[in-house]
């Protein structure tokens, strides 16, 4: 049974055309977090020479001269574009496993060569349809080589965004083509490494004798060749594991210096931390909160505070992990330093079923504190993000990131719904 890899194409710069008509066919670039630095580019972008990474200030005049469109990280909308898709995509095939926000691999039914082909192109006339996203289809029997077929897929437009290889000479073809250090699961080290023993291809590579490939770049290198092979040693994984540990940080929209913002904005990332720990209906323990300074102000100085604390009772309970990272923000608070950054990170992890209930401490994770939480991630999910948030997570907050040219959240808020006039 093959596999295939839908990627969506430019994902970032594609959000915004959806809703944007008059960026397309011009060059785009999405910005990171407070405006900083290229992170996502479109085709024209990419031809006008932007590079990926670079300082936004750096490029002002390569963006003026070719008249290059910027837009901020808009991530609730394309975390929703992306829901979109997967949906149409586990609709049209058996067995799906999300990759990243913008790649999935699937299963495709059928031996038939046209009839397989045909799925990929009905997979990708429907998202785009659907959702106006266009997506590559790289089709294959292994995923490796569904990863190789889907980049073939995008460099070659006579293929129209599908690409099945199931003949030898065609993956041999293909394989001579990739450089690699373009194969999925060869890093810099190894790419590196096998060039100075004159494998430039992943044809090369795979070529190789597997004692060479076991003893150079043990079992998991030998599984990536076999794959290139033919041989599948990959299987589509249909449940994500749990996240062990939940990240929840922004750099700040400009220096915090007062205690009162920065425990506001620990708060806000304490409640997302948790939204995000009760979605995969886990609790966690173990809560750290670092703040952090501008290291170049003080060079060679500390410049990260951080403290953890250990909860008397696992919970998802997003009032009892506030005050707890509120505190842990007060007591790591100092007067005169000024703040660029916060972060919190909730660890520990279980599933919620495995709580330990204590007989003797009313302040577990109670049912009626998780129906409570329940309601609130539903009004939240119906209506909006905030629509109903602990006082302590501010309402204007000022110490929010930068984001100058940020489009609307089309898609997840009501107030940003875009207006068709006859």
């Amino acid at each position: 049974m093959p596999f295939a890899l839908v990627d969506c194409n430019n994902f970032y710069a594609s959000c915004e055309r959806v809703f944007d008509p008059d960026l397309k066919n011009k060059p785009l670039v999405i910005l990171s977090n407070n405006d900083g630095c290229v992170i996502a580019r479109s085709a024209e972008a990419k031809e006008a020479g932007i590079p990926m990474g670079v300082p936004e200030f750096k490029i002002r005049p390569l963006i003026k001269k070719n008249h290059i469109a910027m837009r901020s990280s808009n991530y609730a909308l394309y975390g929703d574009m992306s829901m979109r898709v997967m949906d149409i995509l586990t609709q049209c095939t058996p067995n799906t496993e999300v990759y990243s926000i913008d790649e999935a691999f699937s299963e495709i039914h059928g031996h038939d060569t046209a009839d397989i082909i045909q799925t990929g192109k009905t997979i990708r006339e429907r998202i785009l349809r659907d959702t106006g996203i266009a997506v590559s289809v790289g089709i294959a029997s292994t995923k490796t080589l569904a990863k190789i077929a889907n980049e073939a897929a995008k460099a070659d437009k006579s293929l129209g965004g599908v690409l099945y290889l199931y003949d030898d000479g065609q993956i041999d073809k293909v394989l001579k083509q990739t450089p690699v250090s373009d194969v999925w699961g060869v890093g810099k080290n190894y790419a590196t490494m096998l060039n100075r023993y004159a494998v430039q291809t992943a044809f090369d590579l795979k070529m190789l004798p597997d004692t060479w490939v076991r003893a150079k770049m043990k079992v998991t290198g030998l599984r990536t060749v076999w794959e290139l092979r033919g041989r599948p040693c990959l299987d589509i994984e249909e449940c994500s594991d749990t996240r062990k540990g939940i990240l929840s940080s922004r750099s700040f929209g400009r220096p915090v210096e007062n205690c009162e913002d920065i425990c506001e904005a620990v708060s806000h990332f304490s409640a997302r931390a948790a939204e995000k720990l009760r979605s995969q209906k886990s609790v966690a323990t173990n809560i750290t909160v670092t703040l952090v300074t501008d290291k170049y102000k003080a060079p060679g100085q500390p410049y990260k505070f951080g403290a953890t604390c250990t909860l008397p009772n696992a919970t998802a309970d997003s009032g009892e992990i506030i005050a707890t990272a509120s505190k842990m923000a007060r007591y790591l608070f100092r007067q005169g330093k000024i703040y660029k950054k916060a972060w919190v990170i909730l660890t520990g992890i279980v599933p919620q079923s495995e709580i330990q209930q204590d007989l003797f401490d009313g302040e577990r994770y109670s049912e009626k504190k998780h129906y409570l939480m329940e309601t609130l991630d539903e009004l939240n999910a119906k209506y909006g993000k905030r629509t109903v948030l602990q006082a302590s997570t501010g309402i204007d907050q000022p110490w929010q990131m930068k984001q100058q040219y940020l489009s609307k959240k089309y898609t997840t808020s009501w107030n940003e719904l875009m207006t068709v006039r006859a």
